[in-house]
């Protein structure tokens, strides 16, 4: 008769090699993420069911579904910010330790990766700063997300036969404060214990290759509750299909956004570099993006009320003015490096030196240039007419 300790361990064993096999991990490791556990399965997309050996229990409890894996026997795959992870359950079986029967697996060189995700996603539960906008901007952001999904505003409007979802695109160039505008929603959304679920490239492109792509994709835009759910770049689904070669995506990605069907009220957050004359116009239409916010690189006084955030002994060496003055034509981003040079200068001679911020500053995007003239990444025409 084998022992319980025989038992739980060829059972492992075979959890590991089913959820390896689900997820095509090379080295699965299983993990129990404790109090992370709603932070990972509350923000990740929840991918497709595999049966355990052939064996497969749906659950239809509708409470909770927005972290229970909606079954009691089997499988289920999830993808995080492009890490892919399988939970594993087994229901109560009597006599046996319940944590080894629910259990969660992730490829060993994702591990660490998945892990600092929890982690850095559980920090965002704290407030965030709003981003530096002008007041309209940040007016009409606030009131077309957070105030939108107040309980007493949404049930207003629905009262009155409006829909239940909305949708934002966020346009503009890197580096000029999309993403802070992501962050600090997201912040919002968590404190009031909504969901605030990241879409990035990588976890539409693992939906596209799954097995059942159409399902799949309409996995990502299912909140699971009154939430936002944002969609990073994903400029390959929104392109004109007029102005570039037209694939499936556009018309998987448009049916799934207007298949889904809204009860407690979804915000739907698209963010692009691309060019708005870019995106498919058919995306922009009325009821699939009802407002485009476009984040230009910043005027004197948004670049004046970035650098009033700046450590005060900063601000008095160097002057707000002129840091205003001296980066016109700059982004936020730009900005942020700069300032970082200035800190890394102190450090070294325990000096404020803009000056020689701004030289390095402009020694390290020449660099860059030169770099890219010199040496060409990816696909492109070499000197002798081969790519």
């Amino acid at each position: 008769m084998n022992s319980p300790l025989a038992n739980f361990t060829a059972d492992h064993r075979t959890l590991l090699a089913a959820a390896a096999e689900a997820a095509g991990f090379a080295d699965p490791i299983a993990f129990d993420p404790e109090s992370l556990l709603y932070t990972l399965v509350g923000n990740a997309v929840r991918g497709r069911f595999v049966p355990l050996h052939g064996a497969f229990i749906r659950d239809w409890d509708t409470h909770g579904r927005r972290y229970w894996p909606g079954m009691q026997y089997g499988l289920r795959v999830y993808t995080l910010r492009g890490v892919t992870f399988v939970r594993a359950v087994l229901g109560e079986a009597a006599n046996q330790p319940t944590a080894g029967y629910d259990v969660f697996v992730v490829d060993r060189k994702d591990y660490l990766k998945l892990y600092r995700i929890g982690l850095q996603l559980s920090r965002e539960r704290t407030p965030a700063e709003p981003p530096v906008m002008t007041a309209a901007h940040r007016d009409t952001l606030w009131r077309n997300t957070v105030d939108f999904l107040a309980p007493d505003n949404l049930k207003r409007i629905t009262g009155y036969g409006g829909r239940a979802k909305r949708g934002l695109l966020l346009t503009g160039p890197p580096g000029n404060g999309k993403t802070s505008a992501c962050r600090w929603i997201r912040s919002e959304a968590a404190q009031r214990g909504w969901v605030a679920k990241s879409v990035t490239p990588d976890d539409y492109q693992a939906a596209r290759r799954s097995c059942s792509p159409a399902a799949a994709v309409r996995e990502l835009f299912d909140a699971g509750g009154r939430g936002v759910v944002f969609f990073d770049d994903l400029d390959i689904a929104l392109r004109d299909r007029d102005a570039v070669k037209e694939t499936d995506d556009q018309a998987v990605f448009l049916s799934a956004l207007d298949g889904i069907t809204v009860t407690e009220g979804v915000v739907y957050v698209f963010t692009t570099n691309c060019p708005v004359d870019l995106i498919d116009p058919a995306f922009r239409r009325p009821g699939r993006i009802d407002l485009t916010l476009h984040f230009p690189k910043p005027d004197a006084d948004l670049r004046r009320q970035l650098v009033s955030r700046w450590h005060l002994e900063l601000r008095t060496a160097v002057g707000v003015e002129t840091v205003v003055a001296n980066t016109a034509g700059m982004s936020f981003a730009e900005i942020d490096e700069l300032k970082n040079l200035l800190v890394l200068r102190f450090l070294d001679s325990n000096e404020w030196d803009w000056a020689w911020a701004q030289e390095q500053f402009r020694e390290n995007r020449d660099g860059l240039a030169n770099r890219r003239a010199d040496r060409t990444v990816g696909f492109a025409v070499s000197a002798n007419g081969k790519h």
